[in-house]
């Protein structure tokens, strides 16, 4: 009931028109770097036809983006209006105790956010990093290469980070489901070391991103360096071929870089998932 396939698959209509609208969103938003080369080429050679292809695309992603903004909100609190009810009543009937029904009615509220935030930023994400890639494709092939490897040292970053920052989250959230109790037998040794506790979970899953994050930054400052190379070397490079090179490549590495944050929330959401799915009584 809980479970993010299981929201998706009740609202998925909700759901996919706001993805829709995201996906048309970020095809502007990837075209731009193109247009905005043409345009340089264009201004160099004394013609305004660039500017007002411009001028039309930023029209189309400004009217596009504010209405999906307007939708999103009205469709993730209906989802959540719905959904918080139904997780309070669910935990009663399991016998679940009050403090962990607090703690749980709270996460319900990261699932739904998890769509409407972590997972626009995260399709963003993946569509900037796709449609840069088609584009440098376009532009010159041994980019797409060098953003393939890449691409491929990330997963593996990924895929060797997850199982840690399930079972990180799994213990913060067992700490964070005691407060209730901790503070409500108010002795004060107890409560310092149950906040000390919920620091130092905090502390080990920032220190996980921030090394994902390092790392990640070192593969696309090599790979930022080698498309400089490349820009300037090939066929008949112009102003406006140089900087939609530059723009995507850009574009590349700042879609990546969210993708360790949405990776480990999503890690998040499944122990929370799981958590929300567990039938627990005082049994």
């Amino acid at each position: 009931m809980f479970s993010l396939k299981k929201i998706f698959k009740r609202f998925r209509l909700k759901i996919l028109g706001t993805f829709g609208l995201l996906l048309v969103e970020n095809i502007l938003i990837v075209a731009q770097p193109f247009v905005f080369g043409l345009a340089i080429n264009d201004l160099l050679a004394g013609s305004m036809r660039g500017v007002f292809y411009v001028i039309a695309l930023y029209t189309g992603s400004l009217l596009t983006g504010v209405g999906r903004r307007m939708y999103d909100t009205r469709a993730y609190g209906s989802i959540y209006a719905a959904i918080a009810p139904e997780t309070v009543q669910f935990q009663k009937e399991q016998n679940t105790p009050t403090s962990a029904i607090v703690t749980r009615s709270g996460l319900v509220k990261e699932l739904v956010d998890f769509f409407e935030n972590d997972l626009t930023q995260g399709v963003t994400s993946v569509v900037g990093v796709l449609g840069a890639m088609v584009m440098l494709f376009i532009l010159d092939f041994r980019l797409l290469i060098g953003c393939i490897m890449a691409v491929v040292l990330i997963y593996l970053i990924y895929m060797f980070s997850e199982k840690r920052i399930f079972k990180d989250n799994q213990a913060y959230n067992d700490t964070l489901e005691e407060q209730v109790n901790v503070i409500t037998k108010g002795q004060p040794l107890a409560i310092a070391k149950h906040f000390k506790t919920l620091t130092r979970w905090q502390i080990k899953l920032s220190d996980r991103e921030a090394k994902n994050f390092g790392l990640i930054e070192a593969i696309i400052f090599a790979l930022v360096i080698f498309s400089l190379f490349v820009a300037v070397q090939g066929d008949n490079p112009t102003a406006g071929g140089i900087f939609a090179t530059l723009a995507y490549i850009l574009e590349f590495g700042e879609g990546v870089y969210i993708l360790p944050f949405i990776f480990q929330q999503f890690i998040r959401l499944k122990e929370i998932s799981s958590r929300l799915e567990t039938q627990t009584s005082g049994a």
